[in-house]
Formats: C-alpha cells, structure tokens, sequence
C-alpha cells in the first residue's frame, strides 16, 4: 500500500509539472469562490471554456447547469463524471469551440497562461475575432481566450477571467486589443490577485471582469491583498497608454506609526541621564588618575540643576 501510495504521489507530482509547463495551474477552492463573487446569484447556468478538473465549475449549486470544455479529452470525461449537472466536451476551445453559438449568462475561466496557439487555423470569418483590430500573437493566447469569453457572453451576462499579469501592459498586438476592449467599455472590473492562491506555484494574477451594454465611464480597480479600490475614469485609462494594471492608479501610503509624545521625552531623559553620567564618571576617572579633585565638577551640575528647580 505504502509503494502504491508513493508511486500515485510520484504520477500526481509529474503531473501537476507537465500542467505548469503548459501554463495551467489548479486553482483551489478559495481562489474559485473568489472568482465566483463576481457572478450574481441568481444564474441558472455557468460556462467555463478551459475547464480542466472543473474547480470553478464546482462551486456552483446542483440546481446551476455547467457547461465546459476541456482539451485533454481523458480529463474531460473525469470531470463530466465528477460534476453533477453538467456538460462536458473535449478539445481546443479556440479552434473547436464546443458550444459555438450558444451565449451565456455567466463565465468563468483560469485559462492556461500565456501558451502558443495557430490563429492561422482560425478562419478568417470566425465571429468571436472578426471585430477585433488584429488576432492575439501566436506565442501568447491569452486575448484569443479573452475573446471567445467575450463572443460567448450573453448581453446581460458577466464573465469572470484569472489572467497572467501580462495582459494588462503587454504591447504590440495584445495593446492593439486591449485598447478596442477598453474602448468598447466591456472591461467592468481588473483586480490584481497577490500570489499564495494556487497550490503549486507563488504567481499573482489578474482578474478581469467583463460585462456587455456598460454604461459606465469608468473601470473599478482592484489590490486584492490591501482592499484599496478605485474607479478609474476611462479617460485616465486612455491618458496611460490603456494600461490596465491597478498598481498604475492606486497608490497605497504607507501608514505611519503613531508617534507618543510621553515616551519619545523618557526616551530623550534617559538618553541625556546616560551620557551625563558618563561624563562624570570621566572626569572622575580623570581626576583620580592626576590627582585631583572633581568635586568642583559636581557643583557645577548641581548649580545648574537648581537653577531650573527654582524656576
């Protein structure tokens, strides 16, 4: 039993580093109710298009219907087994979306991080890219996963994203887009994620909210690790090259500590207290070693002590 233990341990462990390798990190269960705070209570059913072992799925009710879609087909079909009221496909949701078509009310997604995909297998008519001002760069397919989240939303619905933190200030293409998203005013919300959330690995995230039909002239940014929040206009926004990383607009002040007057004056009494002693007991040193007296010295001391007595 013990080899058997060690050697499923041993699997788990190669696993989890091929998943790393690939940009996918399991995210735990406080991280996929964070995520989920974002989505309004009353949805009836939830999309995650990256689904893998279903975590964001999972906390969601029985009574939620979750759809999904996973590119490894073999932990599509655990995932199928294991959530209740589900359905869940295998493949690549950028160049095989399962569920092409359908909109939903409510997203949810990790998707791996910044891994390469083919747009040049994409056609040129698809719908979830044809709008955009250029398809995402093939070393980093971030924005294609933020794109098809996008096409796939409902009018009314929201979608909730974790991203690298390289998609807020990224260039060339990934500029390119993150500006028409912003001046499409579909981003609602960017929190920035401190790292100590996923089970193996210390990186930080961001997460992205986005919401069609905004009216809103700006967007709400988020430190998640201090709680500081602030809407940003859109126009500051456009002021800053789109960045969209909150530490660009919210400045955290360190706090100073409090100062006590009462023990900052005992601190300075005993301090000058030390060092008039230790000039007595220099001069008495002094006199001892030349045969003087320093008693003088002391009656110095003492007469201006009584000056201030007499005050």
């Amino acid at each position: 039993m013990a080899n058997t233990s060690k050697a499923s341990n041993k699997s788990m462990a190669a696993v989890k580093q091929q998943f790393k390798s690939a940009g996918v990190y399991y995210t735990g269960s406080a991280l996929a109710e964070h995520i989920k705070s974002f989505i309004p209570d009353n949805v009836t059913e939830v999309y995650d298009p990256t689904c893998g072992g279903g975590a964001l799925l999972a906390v969601f009710a029985d009574h939620v219907r979750k759809y999904g879609q996973e590119l490894d087909e073999a932990q599509a079909q655990e995932t199928a087994a294991n959530i209740v009221n589900s359905e869940i496909v295998g493949g690549d949701t950028l160049l095989h979306p399962a569920f092409r078509g359908k909109q939903f009310e409510a997203i949810v997604a990790n998707p791996p991080f910044s891994v390469k995909w083919s747009p040049d297998q994409v056609a040129a008519a698809d719908e979830r890219f044809r709008d955009a001002p250029c398809l995402p760069p093939p070393s980093k397919a971030d924005y294609a996963f933020l794109l098809h989240i996008l096409h796939s939303l409902s009018p009314t619905g929201t979608a909730a994203v974790l991203n690298f933190p390289g998609v807020l200030y990224r260039g060339q293409r990934e500029g390119k887009i993150r500006r028409w998203l912003v001046e499409q005013n579909v981003i609602d919300s960017v929190e920035l994620v401190e790292g100590g959330y996923f089970e193996d690995t210390g990186i930080s995230t961001a997460l992205i909210v986005m919401k069609k039909n905004r009216t809103e002239d700006y967007v709400t940014m988020r430190l998640h690790e201090s709680g500081a929040e602030r809407q940003v206009p859109i126009s500051e926004i456009r002021a800053h090259d789109f960045t969209l990383s909150p530490n660009t607009y919210i400045v955290i002040e360190e706090s100073k500590p409090e100062i006590d007057p009462h023990a900052l004056e005992a601190a300075a009494r005993r301090d000058a207290l030390r060092k008039i002693e230790a000039e007595i007991q220099f001069s008495k040193m002094v006199a001892e070693f030349e045969g003087w007296d320093y008693s003088d010295f002391l009656d110095d001391i003492i007469r201006v002590v009584n000056k201030y007595r007499q005050q």
